[in-house]
This record gives structure tokens, sequence and C-alpha cells, in this order.
């Protein structure tokens, strides 16, 4: 462009560049238009800044940024020259340069892109972890240096490449005489390194670029041999499978928790002793249980009831959500997992403490990003692949080298174990509704309907006092199963056991024998078997031989005999049993510790009700849950819409600066940021520029300044020839001279 001729600098890059260009720089960097600028020159100011800059570098992906390191290591921006470092030809690392410039890391001059000074302040020192070369060192260097390099032993060979991957300095080994400090002595003998001091040694830059190959960057393997890959119909029924298990796991363990009623602790959270009661009862391990408590709190089915001794209970929100099919309540747990800012594994706290389940200590930001970030690997890779946890590690780095959160590799592990459980992967590979997921929550959920099989109604009672279902159960035959059988296996099918204990259950909650019996006939493909109708009406019949009150409680039979052994009963000492009559016994223990005591020396008794008659066991109330503030992503305004006003400001700064006046331009307001980053460019370039400054009284002149320097928040300079300071908050804005 015939423009380059008079372009010095970034902003009269950014003032001259086409509205496409533009579009996409504010697409690259939308933080630019967060809030509007005035104009071109403020948006330029504002790319210049070390805040916008450090951004844009933190999203760069690896060849990217080691194009960027490259043009700071060699300082030019000619792509035949950073193309070695690369390990790539020419025309891809022009291919990066052009879009190093379209994000305005690079700006365009006569002589070609030119690095933004920002970016080498963001960059750092020691770019790619290369020192400064032997020539700015003062160091001679070996005069065949690859030959200095094979004549090291093993030993001193390993010291220099962990130098070159990780320095380029290090400290001394604190033990000399040892096998690392021998090594690092005979490297500096060697001339391979110096020790500018007595504790460190630094790394020659050519020293560096020769132990890595001569590169910066290391190809990706775009087809690693540790990934498989699967047949998509064999990833989907295995993601469909850990789909339905993982909402019968769920609607397990809140029965579970129905159950036990756990407390909540004073620091927040689910105590261990509970956690590793409730997964014993699921037949799972910790670490799944806290997950699926995860789920369900943030699905809302689970929450802190808030009382004066608070415990978990579960929420109104339940009954809704066991009533829908089973891809509904899939997506009841999935959508909100994937937009969850908790994580099942959180870097460990500073004091070494653990992290209890559903405590406040779950919440780590990063993980929302981490994990939408990962399934969009899976989705990059073709379908079917099923790549190992190390090989996305590897591409979760090449996307994002400089966004690794701390314990990336323990995070990573968890994820990818999440997305199995919840059936978004099967085997390892990303499912059709793991894939739709990402774009289209409502579709996915719609796909795994037609993937899921149809609930059953139907169940097979066998002579063995068990029950097959073939398939998911429908909502009312689910509920029968939990209250009157303990579940043994899951799978395709489900085995479920009637037992004393879950019968009992199901009495306590208000059946009689009768009904009971009727409800399993009417879901059996075949007659109640006759072991299991003996057994739920023997366990009827005992059921409510005793009946327990209030006085603090009484207990009551018709059978005087059995009262009076229960009376002089050794283990029931403790229950202070008093006789009123031949048929009725009193304690001052509460109904509940009087029925769970006599129900632990084998007795059978029911619980009474005020009017004589046996009382079903009262349910736990649910609880409302807490509204939640909603987790909103602020989408960014069209960059269309952003340019044209950028536009219409530029034409009103244009008019201003040709307006005739004294000579003193039109001074923008400016944000401290812009104006520094305007002053630092104008310092390094030797410009002057016109300041606009508030005085003690809040009264605004312009000046004409000539910048120094920047430190800790003011300007040094000069005016009139005379030294001038000014404090950034103080300066209104900034206009380049020139």
């Amino acid at each position: 462009m015939n423009y380059r001729e008079s372009v010095r600098s970034l902003a009269e890059d950014i003032r001259h560049r086409t509205d496409e260009e533009l579009v996409a720089l504010l697409e690259l960097r939308p933080d630019l238009a967060r809030p509007q600028p005035a104009d071109l020159t403020a948006l330029a100011a504002r790319a210049s800044t070390r805040a916008s800059t450090a951004r844009a570098v933190d999203h760069l992906d690896l060849p990217h940024l080691a194009a960027l390191q490259a043009c700071a290591i060699t300082g030019t921006t000619d792509p035949a020259a950073i193309a070695p470092l690369l390990g790539m030809e020419a025309s891809g690392a022009a291919a990066l340069l052009d879009d190093l410039t379209t994000a305005a890391l690079l700006w365009r001059s006569s002589e070609g892109p030119v690095l933004s000074r920002t970016v080498g302040d963001v960059l750092g020192p020691h770019p790619a972890g290369l020192g400064p070369s032997a020539q700015a060192l003062g160091h001679a260097l070996p005069e065949d240096l690859p030959a200095a390099i094979g004549r090291l032993t093993p030993q001193e060979h390993r010291v220099l490449e962990r130098i070159a991957r990780h320095g380029p300095t290090a400290a001394l080994p604190a033990d000399p005489d040892g096998r690392a400090g021998q090594a690092v002595a005979a490297l500096v003998d060697a001339g391979l390194v110096l020790a500018p001091d007595h504790q460190h040694i630094l790394l020659p830059r050519e020293v560096g670029l020769l132990v890595r190959g001569g590169r910066i960057l290391d190809p990706l393997d775009e087809s690693p041999e540790s990934a498989r890959t699967l047949d998509l119909d064999d990833v989907d029924r295995a993601a469909t499978a850990s789909a339905t298990e993982v909402v019968a796991l769920v609607d397990e363990l809140l029965d579970r928790v129905e159950d036990l009623r756990p407390r909540v602790l004073r620091s927040g959270g689910l105590a261990v002793r509970d956690l590793r009661a409730l997964a014993g009862r699921v037949d799972l391990d910790e670490a799944s249980a806290a997950f699926l408590l995860e789920l369900a709190l943030g699905a809302g089915l689970l929450d802190d009831d808030h009382a004066l001794e608070p415990t978990w209970r579960l929420t109104t929100v339940l009954d809704e959500w066991r009533s829908l099919p089973p891809a509904g309540r899939w997506a009841g747990l999935t959508g909100p997992w994937l937009r969850s800012l908790r994580a099942s594994v959180v870097p460990a706290p500073e004091d070494g403490g653990r992290v209890n389940a559903l405590s406040e200590g779950m919440v780590w930001p990063p993980v929302r990003a981490l994990r939408r970030e990962l399934l969009d690997i899976l989705a990059a890779l073709p379908e079917g692949t099923s790549p190992d946890a190390a090989d996305v590690l590897e591409r979760l780095r090449h996307r994002r080298p400089r966004r690794m959160p701390h314990g990336a590799d323990e995070a990573v592990t968890a994820l990818l174990k999440e997305g199995e459980q919840l059936g978004v992967t099967g085997r390892g590979a990303l499912g059709s509704v793991g894939r739709l997921l990402l774009t289209d929550e409502v579709a996915a959920s719609h796909l795994l309907e037609t993937l899921v099989p149809e609930p059953v109604d139907r169940l097979l009672l066998q002579a063995d006092l068990t029950a097959v279902v073939p398939g998911t159960p429908v909502p009312e035959l689910a509920a029968l199963l939990r209250r009157s059988a303990r579940l043994e296996s899951r799978g395709g099918a489900s085995v479920h056991r009637f037992t004393e204990t879950s019968l009992r259950s199901a009495l306590d909650s208000g059946w009689s024998a009768d009904e009971l019996l009727e409800s399993l006939a009417r879901f059996s493909a075949s007659p109640v078997p006759q072991p299991l109708d003996y057994l739920v009406r023997d366990v009827a019949r005992r059921h409510g031989q005793l009946r327990v009150g209030t006085a603090g409680s009484y207990l009551r039979s018709d059978d005087s005999t059995h009262l009076e052994a229960l009376l002089t009963h050794r283990d029931l000492s403790h229950l202070q049993l008093r006789q009123l009559a031949p048929t009725v016994l009193v304690s001052p223990v509460g109904p509940t510790v009087l029925l769970e005591s006599l129900r632990e020396v084998g007795a059978a008794p029911a619980l009474e009700g005020s009017g004589g008659v046996v009382a079903t066991k009262p349910a736990a109330p649910r609880i409302t849950p807490r509204r939640e503030r909603p987790v909103t992503e602020v989408a960014p305004e069209p960059s269309t819409e952003v340019l044209t006003r950028l536009r219409e400001g530029e034409a009103r700064a244009e008019l201003q600066r040709n307006a005739p006046d004294d000579g003193a331009p039109t001074i923008p307001a400016l944000d401290p940021a812009s104006s520094s980053a305007l002053l630092r460019e104008a310092a390094a370039d030797r410009l002057p520029v016109w300041l606009g400054v508030t005085d003690a009284v809040g009264s605004t002149r312009r000046v004409i300044f000539h910048p120094i320097t920047l430190d800790g928040g003011r300007v040094i300079g000069e005016v009139d020839g005379q030294p001038q300071v000014f404090s950034l908050h103080r300066i209104t804005g900034v206009v380049v001279e020139g």
C-alpha cells in the first residue's frame, strides 16, 4: 500500500487500515471495543497497552506464539529468517506473520512488519526460554560447537538439555562435588555455559538453539500412535449406556441422601464420613459419589436447607426432574455441568487441607473454559478418535501455551473421566450427542432420546426374591423398586432384590401388603412368585405388632409376655422402659430412637399415630432450591457496528484537527491506560505531544510536552525546556505531534 511510506507507528497503521482489516482486528481482540473507543486513535492507544497486548498474546496458539517469539529473538520479521526456527517453509511463517499483523501485535511500516514495543515487554527478557547471544554476553563459544556438544557425557548432556528446555538460567548445584555439580562445572569449562555470578549459570542463545535442534517450535503429532480409532456406532452405544447409567446413579444416590440426611459442615460442604457412607450405599468410590453429588447440586436437585442445624436436603425440583424421560434428565444434569464453575478436582489449598465435596472450595473458575476447550479438542479430531490423556494435554498446551492452569495434568484427567461418566464421550471418543452438545444442548437431548431405548414398564419377578428390569424403568416402576427392593446390579438390565429391610421400608411408607403385591403384579410379566408373596405377607404380619407413640414414647402390644421380655432385655436398658399396664410400656426417649432400638434387637415394631392406627414414616419435606444468579456470558457487540461508530468518531476528530485555531489541537478524552500507551510510544520515538492536564482545582490546561520516561504512575519529561512530572490520573488526553 502507498500509505506505508508514511506509517511510523502502530497508531498510524491502524488509522490506515481498511474496514475489513479493522473488523478482523476487533474479532480477534474483542476487549478493544469494551468500552467503545472514541475514534481510531483511541483504539490504537488501547491496542498498545500492556494489559490488552498481554491478553492478545495469552490467547495465541503455539505456532503464532512461537512466530512472535522468533521475531523478538532474531530482531527481524523476515519470514525466511524465522522459518528455520519454526521448522516450516517461509510461506507458512509468512502466513503466521500476517495473522499477527491482523491482530496488531505487528504493525506495517515502509520496511515491512515491525514488532510492537509492548509485545517485547510481554514476552519478557528471554523469549522462548532462550538467552542473549554469545556476542551480547561477550562470551567466546567453542569453534566447533556441535563437536563440543558431542563430546559431552550422558549426564552432562542431560543437564545441558534441561537448561536449554527450561532456561536459559539455572541455579548452581548446592553440592559442587555431586553428579550435577560436576556436570555443570564441565559445561562451564567447555565454554557451553557461563557463570555470570557465584549462584547462577547462563546458557547462550546459540547453544540453546543447537540443543533444541535449531528450532523453538516442536511439531504437533496430528495422528499419535496412542490414539485409537473406533466405530462411531460403538462410541454412541457406549456413551448412551453411560448417560442412562449416570441418570440412574444420581437418582439412587439422592434416595440415600434422603435416608441419611447428612449435615452441612460449619465450613460448608459434606463431611468425609457422610460421603463415605453414601458412596458405600451406592457401591461407588468416593470420587465418583462426590461427582454425582456435584451434578445434583448444579441441577438444583440438592441444596443446603439453611436451618439452625443445616442438613443437605432434596429440593422441590427433584419430582419434576424424575418425571422427565431419561434424555431430559440427562440434559438437566449435563447443561449445568458444561457451564459450571465447580470442579471435581481443584488445586490443593495453600494450607494443605482437604476440600470437602459440595463446599465453596470446589469452585475453580478456570474449569469452565478448560472443560469446553477439551471438548473442542476432541471435536476437532476425526470421528471415533479416542486419544489418551497425555495426547489431549499436549494438544491443549498447543492451543493455549500461556494459559495452562496450575495442576492442569490432574484437571484434564478428571474432566475426561467426567465426560466419560456423563456419556458425553464413549470409550474415550466424542460421541454424536457430545459433539452436538457444544453447539445446541436441546438438539443434543433430542438426539439422545432417539438413541436411548424406550423406558420399560415391565419386570420379571423370580422365585429367588429378585426382579429383573430389562432396561430403564418408567418413573412409577422406578419409584416402586426404590422403596421395596435393593439394587444389586446395573447395566442393560438391572437386578433388584427384595429383603425384609427393603419391604419394611415400603410398609413404613404407607403401603399395605395387598397394595404392594398388586403393584408388583401390575408391572410383572408373570404372576408374583409364591416365595415373594409369602415374604411380603410375613413381613406385613409382623410389621406393626409393636406400636410406638409419644410420651416421650410408648410401646404397646396385645402380647404381654413379649413386652415383659423386652422390659428385661439387657440391650434395651438405655431406653429406661417402664410398664404402665400389661400391654403398655413407656420410655423417656423419642419414638424414633425407641423404634430403631427395638429393631436392633430383632423386633419389628411399627409407628402408631395419635388415632391408634399405624402411621407412615414421615417423608422428608422438600426444600426450595436457592435461586443462583445465572452465569451469563456477555456477547461482544457486532464488530461492524463498532466500526461504524469508530469511523464516525474518526471523522469528527479529523474535522477538529483540520479546524483553524491557535495551533493547539482538540485533545480527546482518553483513559489512563490509553494515555500511558501513547506517551510510551512518543517517548520511544522522541516526539512531542499535546497534553490535557487538570490542576488541583479541576481546571484543564493544554501544554506541549516532551515525554522521556514513565515510572510509577507518573510521566517524566520537559515543558519549554524545563523538567516536568505529571501524574497519569491528571492527564485527560494525549495527542502526538507530527
